[in-house]
């Protein structure tokens, strides 16, 4: 991986963090799950270990795989949020292949509006996927 790409991954990682105090961890990884990039926010405690957040990843990658399987008739699958009790998770897929995973906490509107800008953010600038 170039280190351009990784420096941008780098700061999309930390612009998300900081621009939604809500966010409790981002990351992205490639397509075996392999963390190349993670930002923590380092106020809240983690729910999964580094262990269990890989298992995750592991598993949306392979939920994406098969997003994809449609994805001839429905179009490019964009973003998926999944709602647990105690977070929010969003995973979008990254042009170069490389998928970012975002882990928000609270129930809160605003969260979920942030959720969305997030996505916007990511498809209005090329350089970050």
């Amino acid at each position: 991986m170039s280190t351009e790409i990784q420096e941008d991954e780098g700061k999309l990682c930390s612009m998300i963090m900081e621009a939604n105090k809500y966010a409790r961890y981002a990351a992205v990884c490639d397509e075996n799950a392999t963390i190349l990039w993670e930002s923590h926010r380092n106020d809240v405690d983690n729910i999964f270990t580094h262990e269990e957040t890989k298992e995750n990843l592991k598993r949306a990658i392979n939920t994406w795989k098969e997003r994809y399987t449609v994805s001839e008739k429905a179009g490019r699958g964009r973003y998926a949020i999944v709602a647990y009790e105690k977070i929010k998770r969003i995973t979008m897929p990254l042009k170069n292949g490389h998928m970012l995973f975002v882990s928000i906490q609270g129930d809160k509107p605003a969260n979920w509006g942030d959720l969305l800008k997030i996505v916007d953010y990511v498809e209005e600038h090329p350089s970050q996927n």
